[in-house]
């Protein structure tokens, strides 16, 4: 087992050798995410109207290259090979974030809305400026580009309820938190399923593919076939002491998964080569890899490490997407 985090929603994560869980997901992760303005924001007076809305590697690939650190003392570190002799540090400690930081916003994120808070004009220019170096056709559509935070015990956003179990509800019924990944806290995924799209795709004469296409937060290995992870329904990890974990859907695949996470390149693989043996649920466009997951109610503060064996504690039918 290998946790991943990344700090900065779309921006590039770092491998860790070891994390917390909280009542968001992995310590830090996707806290932070890109916002642009949005064009009805002076009329932002109800809970489901946003000022802004967020921004991703969908719209903008460039972004895989700029690599955001795990925090030192609170500080976040973004840098990129586009601007090697720059780079930008971001406090993102409980206090910054809810009393010097000032501007606040709410961000559209899918459905959902969200409060955050602006993180500052530097980080701002930072990612800007890679950007602009880096694919300067999409500048003039990126240039308005703002970093925002979470806003600890304010920002409130939950799993969507059509896929969490009952076991996963918190002690008082409600459902698990979600930070700003795309819809619930954690994926994981397995290196025996990339094994296999990587055989296809050496079949047809293509080049392996790395995980970090996916970006998942546990990468495990060691299963006896591939996609056996599209059964598991609750699994520990490290122990019977362990956090608990519910896998509740499979996550459909978009054009971030055919973007180099280190140049920002995007081409047709692997969501050619998963067309031929992936396309699941309801949605015949949509293909799967990897597996969204919740956490059990009382394993936050509880902690994961590269090496931590995987309990599986019972299984069943996928889901996909309704």
């Amino acid at each position: 087992m290998n946790p991943y985090s990344f700090k900065v929603k779309s921006l590039r994560g770092v491998s860790i050798p070891s994390t917390k869980i909280d009542s968001l997901g992995l310590e830090g992760d996707r806290r932070l995410m890109l916002v642009q303005p949005h064009s009805n924001s002076n009329i932002a007076t109800s809970s489901t109207t946003y000022t802004h809305r967020f921004v991703t590697q969908r719209q903008c690939a460039i972004l895989a290259t700029i690599r955001a650190t795990e925090p030192i003392n609170s500080i976040i570190e973004l840098s990129s090979h586009i601007v090697p002799n720059s780079r930008v540090s971001i406090d993102v400690s409980e206090n910054t974030l809810r009393h010097k930081y000032k501007i606040r916003y709410r961000a559209g994120i899918w459905d959902d809305v969200v409060d955050v808070v602006d993180v500052g004009d530097e980080a701002a220019a930072f990612i800007i400026s890679v950007i602009k170096r880096g694919d300067e056709s999409s500048y003039e559509y990126f240039q308005d580009l703002r970093l925002v935070s979470i806003i600890p015990h304010v920002t409130d956003r939950k799993a969507d309820e059509r896929y969490v179990p009952n076991a996963a509800l918190t002690f008082s019924g409600h459902l698990p938190q979600v930070a700003l990944t795309d819809g619930f806290p954690i994926l994981i995924a397995a290196e025996e399923s990339l094994n296999e799209l990587n055989k296809r795709l050496n079949a047809k004469g293509k080049i392996n593919l790395p995980m970090s296409r996916f970006r998942p937060n546990i990468v495990v290995r060691g299963l006896p076939h591939a996609f056996d992870e599209d059964t598991w329904k609750a699994i520990q990890i490290g122990g019977p002491d362990g956090p608990i974990f519910h896998i509740v859907k499979g996550c459909p695949r978009c054009k971030q998964s055919a973007t180099d996470q280190l140049t920002g390149e995007r081409d047709s693989e692997p969501l050619e080569t998963l067309a031929e043996f992936r396309v699941l649920g309801k949605n015949a466009e949509d293909v799967y890899f990897a597996q969204n997951v919740v956490i059990q109610p009382g394993s936050e503060s509880k902690q994961i490490n590269v090496g931590d064996a995987i309990t599986v504690l019972s299984s069943g039918s996928p889901v996909w997407n309704s």
